[in-house]
């Protein structure tokens, strides 16, 4: 969760086409999972393989899911004792 959280997501204009686009900076991402950056031997572009972003993510759901349950049941807890 606390990588995921350092992501950042970014709005940006391509260069090739002018058309906005979304995502991740590669640079950026490389630092906190450099597992999901390639970079061009050739060029030193950097480019990110967004479907692998997808398992962390998922993980990070479940995370913050498990944190939801947790805080539902407290809020329960707390209502009997307040109705008691």
């Amino acid at each position: 969760m606390n990588k995921i959280l350092r992501l950042r997501g970014v709005e940006f204009v391509w260069k090739q086409n002018n058309e906005p686009g979304i995502g991740l900076i590669a640079q950026e991402a490389e630092k906190i999972f450099p597992e999901l950056v390639n970079t061009d031997t050739a060029s030193g572009r950097k480019s990110l393989q967004y479907g692998n972003v997808v398992a962390p993510l998922v993980e990070a759901i479940k995370e913050q899911q498990k944190q939801i349950e947790e805080l539902k049941k407290e809020i329960q807890q707390m209502k009997a004792k307040a109705d008691q």
